[in-house]
């Protein structure tokens, strides 16, 4: 949570965010291999910054002529069918490399992250892509997939924190409904000096006495 944020405020959505981070987000670094990395930016703007690249998706340069390296003697490049292979893959064409968006914004969160060839220094032996793409990614619980997962909750974060809200606005607005209607039947039996109880409130007795009568019908049933 931003620290300028107004503390009054009841939804993160509403508070103004710092001129700052307007300019951060103006100016956003295309090229997966020129960005600041995300520990050089403020805790308090880390996950606005990182919403804002992951609505941007992978930066693909599809119809870039990737150039050629001789690697062993042969000359490779990157290879565009990666990008349909891999959703998370990205190319810096200043470094000619390739990179992990979801790790790259993502790992500041996971201690245990080894190396920063696919967040940092950048892939390039062509020779192993697919191999080392897919070793990258490794089994279900690999930083990746965490890496992946916890990009996911942060782009449905403000959905959900949003969700809650109107289901707690709602709630509040039924609560005052039925202590309003509640309060209006009491006021009304005491004015009129009359009994609240009935001599049988059970589901199925016919006269379950006046308060519940009246609630009834403030009910609409």
């Amino acid at each position: 949570m931003d620290s300028s944020s107004n503390p009054g405020s009841s939804s993160a959505s509403a508070r103004p965010r710092p001129i700052e981070l307007d300019k951060i987000l103006a100016n956003l670094q295309g090229d997966s291999g020129l960005r600041t990395q995300m520990t050089d930016y403020s805790p308090h703007h880390r996950d606005e910054i990182r919403r804002a690249y992951l609505q941007k998706r992978p930066c693909q340069p599809r119809g870039h002529k990737f150039p050629q390296t001789n690697q062993s003697g042969i000359n490779r490049r990157f290879i565009a069918q990666w990008f349909d292979e891999f959703d998370w893959l990205e190319y810096s064409i200043a470094k000619d490399a390739a990179f992990c968006l979801h790790c790259y914004f993502v790992k500041t969160n996971f201690d245990q992250v080894r190396g920063d060839i696919f967040t940092m220094v950048g892939f390039n032996n062509w020779k192993k892509g697919r191999e080392r793409f897919n070793i990258h990614v490794g089994p279900v619980g690999s930083v990746h997939n965490q890496a992946r997962e916890a990009a996911y909750n942060l782009m449905n974060q403000k959905t959900h924190i949003e969700t809650i809200e109107i289901k707690q606005i709602e709630a509040r607005t039924v609560y005052r409904t039925c202590l309003n209607a509640s309060l209006k039947c009491t006021r009304y039996l005491l004015r009129q000096d009359l009994p609240f109880r009935g001599h049988d409130e059970s589901a199925t007795s016919s006269n379950k006495g006046n308060y519940l009568k009246l609630l009834q019908f403030f009910g609409g049933s």
